[in-house]
């Protein structure tokens, strides 16, 4: 039984661990995850992934991925023109067939991606949910309480 909350304690604390490193320490860096919740920079960035995005925006070129927003909402699109003249960016997502119909004002840019991890980013959004941050605390509480009871078996058993 004490293997076995053993395995329960450590595979608890890894979940949380991971989940602090993948979602949490990009930001030490100035790197915001980001969900990707559509399908239109697929194959770069599949619907679902969690998309790291770096705040700064200095020396966009035609051809980079960059984050705007778009009407209150991120979007991730592919520049493929530059008008200098009104700083603004023509935009199109990989998997479109035409180019976005409003141009994104240089303002309107967040960042541009950096890297992305595959399906991660459902688990993001569950987490930003109501429901995962109470499984998020949830199983902080059965960590500590699993970690305590632990301690103080082994107080009774050396002392």
């Amino acid at each position: 039984m004490k293997r076995f909350i053993n395995i329960i304690s450590s595979v608890i604390l890894l979940i949380l661990v991971l989940i602090i490193a993948v979602i949490f320490a990009p930001k030490l860096f100035h790197i915001e995850p980001m969900v990707v919740v559509s399908g239109s920079m697929e194959p770069s960035y599949m619907k679902g992934s969690l998309l790291y995005v770096k705040e700064d925006t200095g020396g966009i070129k035609t051809g980079d991925a960059i984050t705007f927003y778009r009407h209150g909402e991120l979007v991730t699109h592919r520049v493929v023109e530059i008008n200098a003249d009104e700083k603004t960016y023509i935009t199109k997502g990989d998997a479109n067939q035409v180019n976005d119909v409003e141009p994104v004002a240089w303002s309107d840019v967040a960042g541009v991606p950096v890297f992305d991890i595959p399906v991660l980013g459902y688990t993001a959004s569950f987490l930003g949910t109501t429901q995962g941050k109470f499984v998020f605390i949830v199983m902080l509480i059965i960590f500590t309480g699993i970690t305590i009871l632990t301690d103080k078996k082994m107080e009774k058993t050396n002392g």
